[in-house]
């Protein structure tokens, strides 16, 4: 009788802790998975401790891309497309004088330009760049600095003096950055297809017709 009771400890005990190492086997898929793609595995080379993280990364770009140069690259389309959000509807409304000005459409306006002027942004658009990245403008250049992603040392008021509200404001910066990107891709569809400003074709709704 004693044996028999033994046996089914141990038996009982072997099933506990085989039960056991299931579940810590699972903890650990679990945790392999990314937060955003929850079918795919989370990226090796990201962390939580960059600004907007979610673990997205389906097509693998981190295995090959310094994920700080992504970043980066991220942070400056997303102010970019913030600042062409805005462009573009005020384009409907503000005009500077001259035919030149008159389009209401950011599609039309751009082949407008003269191409001295596209030139002037341009030149302006590469000593920003040159400035701002004290002349690194390289991969292996960008690959090698260490300085915060999108950080250029502009705060004329201060927001980044307490860091807890500072990192609020970095998340809030990557979310707007991109729905902005976002946005502004659905802008320029819109207007390529309808013809129509942003708030014009809210006003005056119609579908497609094929």
């Amino acid at each position: 009788m004693a044996a028999f009771v033994g046996g089914v400890s141990t038996f009982s005990g072997s099933r506990v802790s085989s039960a056991a190492v299931c579940r810590n086997s699972d903890v650990v898929m679990m945790a392999e998975k990314s937060a955003s793609v929850p079918f795919l595995s989370n990226p090796v080379n990201l962390n939580d401790s960059m600004a907007g993280y979610t673990g997205f990364d389906p097509l693998g770009l981190t295995n090959y891309i310094s994920p700080r140069f992504l970043q980066e690259c991220e942070i400056k389309h997303g102010r970019i497309c913030m600042l062409a959000a805005v462009g573009f509807i005020v384009q409907e409304f503000v005009h500077l004088p001259g035919d030149v000005f008159s389009s209401k459409l950011a599609t039309e306006a751009i082949f407008k330009v003269p191409t001295g002027g596209l030139w002037q942004i341009f030149i302006a658009i590469g000593a920003v760049e040159l400035i701002s990245h004290k002349g690194k403008l390289t991969y292996p250049e960008f690959t090698k600095d260490t300085t915060t992603p999108g950080a250029m040392g502009f705060d004329p008021l201060n927001l980044g003096k307490d860091p807890e509200k500072f990192k609020k404001y970095q998340l809030n910066e990557i979310k707007n950055g991109r729905l902005a990107m976002i946005g502004v891709g659905g802008f320029i569809h819109q207007m390529l297809l309808t013809k129509q400003g942003v708030i014009e074709q809210l006003q005056n709704f119609q579908p497609l017709s094929f």
